[in-house]
């Protein structure tokens, strides 16, 4: 489960790309890749501007009219793939 209080990182070799309506981060290293959508894009740019999780909730829930139960659902599933693929990482 997600703390409110976390916060995370793109990792710092990661190239971050936008490309249309779409973002692009990869992993130069390993070749790890992710696509994402206009949501998660603003879900990334909020994390790298320093706001903690409840913070990316609340910025997302008024700017998309969307549930808090659905933003969370979301911002979790994002954040466990990108980790999984070390694409981000807990800021310390």
């Amino acid at each position: 489960m997600l703390s409110n209080t976390s916060k995370y990182q793109l990792v710092d070799n990661v190239l971050f790309q936008k490309v249309d309506n779409e973002t692009v981060i990869l992993e130069p290293e390993n070749g790890n890749y992710f696509t994402l959508d206009p949501v998660g894009t603003f879900m990334i740019e909020s994390l790298q501007e320093g706001k903690n999780v409840a913070q990316v909730i609340e910025s997302i829930k008024s700017t998309y009219d969307v549930s808090v139960n659905e933003v969370e659902a979301d911002l979790k599933e994002l954040l466990t793939n990108m980790i999984s693929q070390k694409l981000i990482i807990e800021r310390g």
